[in-house]
């Protein structure tokens, strides 16, 4: 068929394929006219095209499931020079039923074929094997016959021995006339780039929340919030104009999510879990443990699943079937995430975004062949963003995307050598990001999504009274990530901010509504601050030197950077006590287990902290009472987050325990009279249950809803005023959460240009 026969750069004429006569090299052999062992046409998911052009040039014999030998070649030569010569394929049809069925029955018409190329091409096409061209050498007697020369003798002994090599001249003569004429024909335009967007209707969809695009292209998976602010899963199929949600529930909007190899699957992860969903329908299956929250993964065709976590632990990989998670990669010394793994086309190899030092920082190539500690150190392509990976219709070569300054840039790849070619095309301009995720994703099949709007997102920070009502707005729009605090007094706000690939800590003033930047990382991660208890000074978190440690400034930005605490786990700041004697931390231990210790704060010299509240469970977030004689944190040693209350010191024998919350809680915030405790529940309710105390007894009420938070579901980051009657959260302004979905497809022609 033409597509086996190519053209060098020489102009030397290549078969790639000889088919049967490669195949069955002796017809003689019982075996090869069992119908069983005849060559088949496979159904593949994109190879429709190709089914149809091997039908075409099939024999009818073939067709039929009857013996084959090399005859079978034979005509498909002929179906080949008929193409040659008229430019119109013989056998067409809309699909491969069709053409089969002319292939066996049409009336073959030769009167386009020149008169000195007929009787060839009749003998190459008849339809019985017995009355077609024996060996393919007999074509030259049949040429010389039509251009009137005398036919020679039979053939002897002798002239056989020559046979092939007039078979093989003549064959050559034909494929370069064939060249010539089909191939050299000027080639059709390719398919121009689409581009069209759309918004989904009577949803709300944030900066932080995430979609893909699946595999196959057909389908669109994304985050959204409905009309009561929950958020769910979306399926949107891209020939339609609507959209529907999954059942399944319990699900963080802001979790990266990513599809199986077949498009069947989505997998995603809630807290301590990754899990997958069919999208048919049906409940999340868990598939293993992890540390910390997924972000970001790939799934291959043979099963395999790698992703990546908030933490520092490195890739990790598990069946999509479940089972333990095991590491593919080793952190390197200094080393501050792996993440987002994209599996190339081989299923073995895949790309990776790795933040070392600043020089290092950009995407690598993993190997699941390879030991975790001898992955390449090489780096391909320098940015502060993850990546993604789409292979070229040849199959040798692909497209790595990833983001440098809110462009999207696709740069070669070549899948043999394993190398970047070329240089980055940009394909997209103003394309948005997250936390260094950008807003985009691609298919298999050449459609590109994405959507725009500045790093990070946009969201104010936003006073809501005990209704849920607005009270107060910032007037700056900014995305505050993962924590935040108000000052003793009131009048400022410690917010962690997401700066390109790095987090720092900025200074709000809400009476002047000014900000200040307060830490200067351009890669480490800054947050989880707390105030001392006179405002003049700022405990905070930060990996600059590979894990989280412990550090404090003056809350005017004099001076430098303090360290308190060192160690070899990472540590995160959850309060200061009133007293200022005592700052709480969460330390975590192995996996997503943390526990809750105290760093003396009084006094000179080294600090030593001593452990508050050691368990096999999950214990986080805890924060002080105003009187400085309770810690309420919350712990999964229940199966679900849920908000207990201990005394501070714990008294000898480990003292009491009470449960504050019911059916789940997160977060919890004292008021500054100690009256009352708040608390976001599961499902994103802000509750409240009054507290009181009693010498060493401690007593809490029903808790009761305060009113439902919109979005985002759990907030990352909230405080309460000194009075308790208002609520400080990032809430989206409505314009930014509107940003249409952009849709390009055949955007692979926009590096040609």
């Amino acid at each position: 068929k033409p597509a086996n026969i190519k053209i060098d750069p020489e102009d030397n004429v290549k078969i790639l394929d000889f088919g049967l006569a490669k195949a069955i090299s002796d017809p003689a052999d019982p075996a090869s006219s069992d119908p069983t062992r005849s060559p088949t046409i496979t159904m593949g998911p994109t190879v429709v095209g190709t089914i149809l052009g091997t039908a075409a040039y099939m024999a009818p014999e073939q067709a039929r499931g009857k013996k084959v030998d090399r005859r079978a070649d034979i005509w498909a030569f002929g179906v080949v020079i008929y193409e040659m010569l008229t430019g119109e394929r013989l056998f067409q049809g809309d699909d491969a039923v069709q053409v089969l069925s002319r292939v066996l029955e049409q009336k073959l018409d030769l009167d386009r074929v020149p008169a000195k190329f007929r009787q060839l091409v009749a003998r190459c096409l008849e339809r019985n094997p017995k009355d077609r061209l024996r060996d393919i050498g007999e074509a030259r007697f049949l040429l010389d016959a039509d251009s009137g020369a005398q036919s020679p003798p039979a053939a002897s002994p002798p002239h056989r021995q020559w046979l092939p090599w007039a078979a093989a001249g003549v064959l050559m003569l034909a494929l370069i006339a064939l060249a010539t004429i089909h191939f050299r024909e000027q080639p059709p335009d390719p398919p121009k780039p689409i581009r069209f967007q759309f918004t989904p209707a009577n949803v709300t969809i944030t900066a932080n929340m995430r979609f893909a695009l699946s595999p196959d292209g057909a389908k669109l998976a994304y985050f959204a919030a409905d009309r009561d602010g929950t958020a769910h899963l979306w399926i949107r199929a891209m020939d339609t104009l609507e959209s529907r949600p999954l059942s399944a529930t319990g699900l963080s909007a802001t979790v990266p999510l990513f599809w199986s190899f077949d498009s069947r699957f989505i997998a995603l992860s809630t807290p301590g879990k990754l899990k997958k969903i069919d999208i048919s329908g049906g409940p999340a299956q868990t598939l293993c443990d992890v540390p910390g929250t997924v972000i970001g993964g790939s799934w291959n065709r043979d099963g395999v699943i790698l992703f990546s976590t908030n933490t520092t632990t490195p890739i990790l990989r598990v069946s999509s079937e479940g089972g333990a998670a095991t590491s593919v990669t080793a952190n390197q010394p200094g080393e501050l995430s792996q993440l987002w793994p994209v599996f190339l086309p081989d299923g073995r190899h895949f790309l990776y975004r790795r933040t070392v030092r600043p020089e290092s920082s950009g995407i690598y190539l993993g190997s699941l062949d390879d030991k975790p500690d001898q992955q390449s150190l090489k780096r391909l392509v320098a940015t502060d963003y993850i990546a993604d990976f789409v292979p070229s219709p040849d199959g040798n070569s692909g497209e790595i995307l990833f983001l440098r300054e809110g462009t999207l840039f696709a740069q070669g790849f070549d899948l043999r050598g394993l190398k970047v070619s070329g240089d980055a095309v940009p394909v997209a301009e103003q394309v948005g990001n997250y936390l260094s995720v950008g807003q985009f994703s691609a298919s298999r099949s050449g459609a590109l999504v994405y959507r725009s709007g500045a790093a990070g997102g946009y969201a104010r920070l936003t006073w809501l009274d005990r209704h849920g009502n607005t009270v107060g707005t910032s007037n700056d729009a900014d995305y505050y990530y993962n924590s935040l605090t108000v000052s003793p007094d009131g009048s400022r706000v410690a917010a962690e901010r997401a700066d390109g690939p790095g987090r720092n800590i900025w200074l709000v003033d809400l009476a002047r509504v000014g900000r200040t930047r307060f830490t200067y990382s351009n890669v480490a991660l800054d947050g989880y601050p707390a105030w001392s208890p006179d405002g003049t000074r700022i405990a905070f978190s930060s990996n600059r030197a590979g894990v989280y440690d412990l550090y404090q400034r003056a809350a005017n930005g004099a001076g430098g950077d303090e360290l308190l605490l060192k160690s070899d786990l990472n540590k995160y700041v959850a309060d200061w006590s009133r007293d200022g004697r005592f700052l709480l931390f969460d330390q975590a231990i192995e996996g997503n287990r943390r526990e809750l210790w105290v760093l003396p704060m009084d006094g000179t010299g080294e600090r030593k902290p001593v452990p508050f509240l050691r368990t096999d469970f999950d214990t986080r977030s805890g924060r002080f009472s105003p009187d400085g004689r309770w810690i309420a944190y919350q712990s999964n040693e229940s199966t679900k987050d849920e908000i207990y209350v201990r005394p501070f010191p714990a008294p000898a024998g480990g003292g009491g325990k009470w449960t504050v919350s019911q059916g789940g809680g997160r977060q919890p915030r004292w008021r500054r009279d100690g009256k009352e405790l708040f608390y976001i529940g599961l499902n994103g309710e802000l509750m409240v249950s009054e507290i009181s105390t009693s010498g060493a007894a401690f007593q809490s009420q029903m808790p009761k809803l305060l009113f439902q938070i919109k979005a985002p579901l759990i907030p990352p980051g909230w405080d309460v005023s000194v009075d308790g009657t208002k609520f400080l959260f990032p809430v989206t302004s409505g314009e930014a959460t509107q940003d249409p979905f952009t849709v390009v497809l055949n955007w692979m022609a926009l590096l040609k240009k």
